[in-house]
């Protein structure tokens, strides 16, 4: 009977002694990871702040022993989705948002033993070529946690962190993906109405030709803008001259107005008129990268159809404004080859 006193003192002691080494163990984990996205803060957001869109790079859902179920709120503060994997259960919860900056969640973990919460947080930083993305979880294990991991060496930092890089290479992906998607389609012959225009012209490589625009069209706002004259359409750009050897272009950024403006005669801001007339119209749905493709449709609907060019300058003209269209493949452009 001493003995088996003995021995339960024994194991007694060991257990106690066991419980305060792992409680003295450190149980913290603060795990991240980043990577530069080539797109805006606003498109990678749309991607964070509703779980419904995760399914789109979530790297955890590409592992078919988890099944998750979506919450009937996916958006915004409190939304959320649950899941099951083969070692227990879990909820991600929307704890906090500030649009194109961050969305800061909650894990709720149940293991069967134990539970656990994480701070889990995504963070978007506008950088030089796009967005830093980065992904955060903080929180501390339970001593239950701490006994398993030392038995089975198992470190989280080394289960969550390849995580991680891989659902940013898979939101990368998505995202990159989305922007370039595209549609061309020829319009075919139409009729186009004369109008009053200002304008600036320059020359320019092929591939400087979109900032050198906005450039320009820029400093035609602001001289509007100074002499109180109304924008009457849309932006555009007319080439005068394509020189395909040295992949330059001499071409003209114009803002179309209603009336006849004068301007000053040292003034690099000028006036004039475009006739009516006839032209075959082409609609690009996606990046300017597209408009190459988009014009040799043009041409080859022209040479099809045995039609002859006019002497006027063709053009090009921008029915949304990149800065309020966050995604390339929103883009509209209309481009019109005038036709005898």
């Amino acid at each position: 009977m001493k003995a088996f006193n003995y021995i339960f003192i024994l194991i007694l002691i060991a257990i106690i002694g066991g419980a305060i080494y792992f409680s003295l163990k450190e149980g913290k984990y603060d795990i991240t990871e980043s990577r530069v996205i080539a797109a805006p803060p606003s498109l990678i957001y749309e991607q964070l702040a509703d779980f419904k869109e995760w399914e789109n790079w979530n790297p955890w859902l590409e592992d078919e022993e988890i099944t998750s179920t979506m919450g009937a709120q996916t958006n915004g503060v409190d939304g959320n989705y649950s899941f099951i994997d083969p070692d227990g259960n879990g909820k991600m919860t929307i704890t906090g948002i500030d649009p194109n900056k961050y969305v800061a969640m909650n894990l709720l973990y149940d293991n069967g033993m134990t539970s656990s919460n994480s701070d889990v947080i995504m963070e978007l930083e506008p950088v030089e070529n796009g967005t830093k993305v980065t992904w955060n979880t903080k929180g501390e294990q339970s001593l239950l946690d701490k006994v398993m991991s030392s038995i089975l060496s198992f470190n989280i930092e080394n289960e969550i962190k390849p995580k991680y890089a891989k659902g940013l290479e898979n939101l990368d992906a998505y995202v990159t993906n989305q922007m370039s998607v595209y549609q061309i389609h020829v319009d075919g012959i139409i009729e186009t109405g004369g109008g009053y225009f200002l304008y600036m012209s320059s020359s320019a490589k092929r591939e400087n030709l979109q900032i050198v625009k906005s450039q320009m069209l820029q400093n035609i706002m602001s001289y509007m803008n100074r002499n109180r004259i109304d924008i009457y359409g849309m932006p555009r750009v007319i080439y005068e001259k394509i020189d395909s050897t040295n992949n330059s272009v001499l071409f003209s950024a114009a803002l179309p107005v209603q009336n006849r403006e004068i301007t000053a005669t040292n003034s690099n801001i000028l006036s004039s008129y475009q006739e009516p007339g006839k032209a075959v119209k082409i609609t690009l749905n996606g990046a300017y990268s597209n408009l190459d493709e988009a014009w040799r449709k043009g041409e080859e609907f022209i040479s099809q159809n045995g039609l002859v060019k006019a002497t006027a300058s063709p053009y090009e003209l921008y029915k949304t404004y990149p800065m309020l269209t966050p995604n390339p493949a929103d883009y509209r452009t209309e481009i019109y080859i005038p036709i005898e």
